[in-house]
C-alpha cells in the first residue's frame, strides 16, 4: 500500500506542476476563455482524483479488514464533478470554453498515464 501512496503522491505533485503550466498559460496568452475552461476542468480531475484515492485507500482497508464492506468507488461523486464542470462550460460559454473543459476533464488521467508509461520503461533498462 506504500507504494501506490508514494506513486499517488508523484502523480499529484506532477498534476498540481501542470495546474501551475496552465494558469501561468492563462496570465500570458490570449486565450482567456480556452484556459479558463482548462482550468475549471483540471480543478474537477483533480477533485475526482482525489476522490478515487480514497475510495480505493477504502477499499484496501476492507480487503485486509474483515467483516468491512466497501460502499462504492465514488463514481456518483465523480460524475457529478465532472458534470457540474460540462454544466458550467455550458451555461457559461464567455467564461470557460466547453473543449478546455473536456480537455482538462482528462489531466489526472494523462499524468498518471505518462508516469506509469514512464515507470514501466525506466524498470525495463
Amino acid at each position: 500500500m506504500e507504494e501506490f501512496a508514494s506513486s499517488i503522491k508523484t502523480a499529484a505533485r506532477y498534476t498540481f506542476f501542470l495546474f501551475a503550466a496552465i494558469v501561468l498559460l492563462w496570465l500570458f496568452m490570449p486565450q482567456r476563455v480556452f484556459f479558463q475552461g482548462l482550468i475549471l476542468g483540471t480543478i474537477a480531475s483533480i477533485i475526482n482524483g482525489f476522490i478515487l484515492y480514497l475510495k480505493t485507500l477504502q477499499a484496501g482497508e476492507a480487503a485486509v479488514t474483515p467483516g468491512k464492506k466497501v460502499r462504492g468507488i465514488g463514481m456518483l461523486q465523480r460524475l457529478l464533478v465532472a458534470g457540474f464542470a460540462v454544466y458550467m462550460a455550458a451555461r457559461l460559454p464567455h467564461l470557460f470554453s466547453f473543449a478546455g473543459v473536456l480537455i482538462g476533464l482528462f489531466a489526472v488521467q494523462a499524468v498518471t498515464l505518462i508516469l506509469a508509461i514512464s515507470q514501466h520503461f525506466s524498470i525495463k533498462k
